[in-house]
């Protein structure tokens, strides 16, 4: 196994976000040291060919999709488009994740930001997202 640890692309939604979802999301994922990454996000990098072909991991943030929904939208489709699996998080402390945006992602998870790295580090290596990683588990 390689010393070197891989530095993950990610497209993260960033829009109109009374809430801070972005803030929260970020505070989290930043407080994985040995999680390594590269952001882009929807308002500071163009959404371009080459930007999808080089991106792991689209990012949908839950908490920003009623203000931002032509944006999911579009970001759904590149994704159909260019392969690039979603990892959709649901809006800070509720569980509920519209069916449609849910059937779409290929993994959903909360905010534990030990879920959010496996969820990455599972659709990265091209594996099916089966496990609830932050939901209370079935007995």
């Amino acid at each position: 196994m390689s010393d070197e640890k891989r530095v993950y692309k990610l497209l993260i939604t960033k829009g109109i976000d009374p809430d801070d979802q972005y803030g929260f999301y970020k505070e989290r994922i930043d407080s994985q040291k040995d999680f390594l990454y590269e952001e882009y996000n929807t308002m500071d990098d163009d959404l371009t060919e080459e930007l999808f072909e080089e991106i792991d991991v689209i990012v949908l943030l839950f908490g920003l999709y009623h203000n931002n929904q032509e944006l999911f939208d579009e970001l759904i489709d590149k994704s159909n488009e260019f392969k690039v699996p979603i990892l959709l998080i649901r809006f800070f402390g509720m569980e509920f994740i519209l069916q449609e945006l849910e059937e779409k992602a290929d993994a959903v998870v909360g905010w534990n930001p030990h879920c959010i790295v496996d969820a990455i580090e599972t659709l990265v290596n091209g594996e099916d997202w089966i496990k609830p990683c932050d939901s209370a588990e079935e007995s």
